[in-house]
């Protein structure tokens, strides 16, 4: 019979692991090491699927934290989600970081999502990520004989390091939601110039349109900015895709926007939207021919958006928010997706130090 980890259960040993991370006790060094290991990891997902496995053998000894998914089987089976969703629940308010920023889908990473077990998901695991992905099935195994006191204070061990990661914490710094938020014209102006500042790879961009939509009420989790999938940034309600959207920080043709389109009818998206952000600017782009091509070839309502008002407007638009509270909660959500995309330290200081001045 799988093993079902209960709410209050995880909550309550999270909260035990936490006194002993800010404590003074001596907390183990392979863990401290391990948890400090973690910062080199190629996906946020392992630092929080680390994170989330501890606390489940904390939380129960019998679990068989190889396992990912409760349908698979065995009498240690458990669902992962549930202790990942757990982990985040409480990282704000405790402190710590883990990688995503996301409540609801900490450990996004498809090939682990879509798995049952992390020795059955190594297969399937891209060749950049196999090394450090093995490296954590060795660290599984330890967990396995752990007793319930032992991965409690590896748990704790995590979380003391992930308190401390510099740059990433101060991002909490910033209020959930400002008291007296920007001005949308300040907001722009300064978003504007951030993004354009230094694109990062595009990481920025997709960091502000991901931010963008969260704070208009939608759920969205970003990728790695290198993933080879044909829609940058899919925007869903629940768990269900509504708009497939493009982010672009380099000049752009109307080719882009005929692609996306495409893209998104072939993932049974209606909603597509291109926005293409400081420095990149539209060329040779007639917007109205391309929303109506979208519309005749494949069904698809685009929008397309050019700078960072067109892309708040649009936002609001399609959210269900009003603008005081999309600029309030804003600056931290752009915040917590800088992080998500994993991008320089310095841009997340950077970043907070900007957001101070609305504090």
């Amino acid at each position: 019979m799988p093993i079902k980890l209960h709410a209050d259960d995880l909550a309550q040993t999270l909260e035990r692991a936490y006194v002993l991370a800010i404590g003074e006790q001596t907390l183990p060094e392979i863990w401290i090491g391990r948890a400090e290991q973690l910062a080199k990891s190629p996906s946020v997902a392992f630092i929080a699927a680390v994170g989330s496995v501890l606390l489940a053998k904390a939380t129960s000894p019998a679990v068989d934290v190889l396992v990912i998914k409760a349908r698979e089987g065995s009498a240690g089976a458990f669902n992962l989600r549930a202790a990942a969703t757990a982990l985040a629940a409480k990282k704000r308010a405790f402190g710590y970081d883990i990688g995503s920023s996301s409540d609801r889908d900490p450990i996004n990473h498809s090939t682990l999502l879509n798995s049952t077990r992390w020795d059955v998901a190594l297969e399937r695991i891209r060749e950049d990520h196999k090394p450090f992905f093995q490296l954590i099935l060795t660290w599984l195994v330890d967990v396995n004989r752990m007793s319930q006191n032992e991965a409690t204070e590896a748990l704790a061990a995590y979380l003391r390091v992930r308190r401390s990661v510099g740059s990433r914490a101060s991002v909490q710094q910033i209020p959930t939601e400002l008291t007296n938020g920007p001005a949308l014209p300040d907001l722009v102006g300064v978003l504007d110039g951030f993004v354009g500042a230094d694109p990062e790879g595009g990481a920025r961009g997709m960091a502000l349109v991901a931010a963008a939509y969260r704070a208009a009420g939608f759920e969205v989790v970003l990728p790695s900015r290198n993933d080879p999938r044909r829609i940058d940034i899919p925007i869903k309600r629940g768990d269900a895709m509504v708009i497939g959207a493009e982010v672009k920080q380099i000049d752009t043709r109307e080719g882009t926007a005929d692609t996306l389109a495409k893209d998104a009818a072939s993932a049974n998206v209606s909603r597509a939207l291109l926005a293409v952000l400081r420095p990149g600017v539209l060329v040779d782009f007639d917007r109205a021919a391309v929303i109506r091509r979208a519309e005749k070839d494949h069904n698809v309502v685009l929008r397309v958006v050019q700078g960072t008002r067109e892309l708040l407007h649009e936002a609001l638009s399609a959210g269900d928010v009003d603008l005081s509270e999309l600029c309030a909660s804003l600056p931290r959500l752009f915040g917590d997706a800088l992080m998500d995309i994993r991008v320089a330290e310095q841009t997340l200081a950077t970043w907070t130090a900007i957001a101070s001045r609305w504090q």
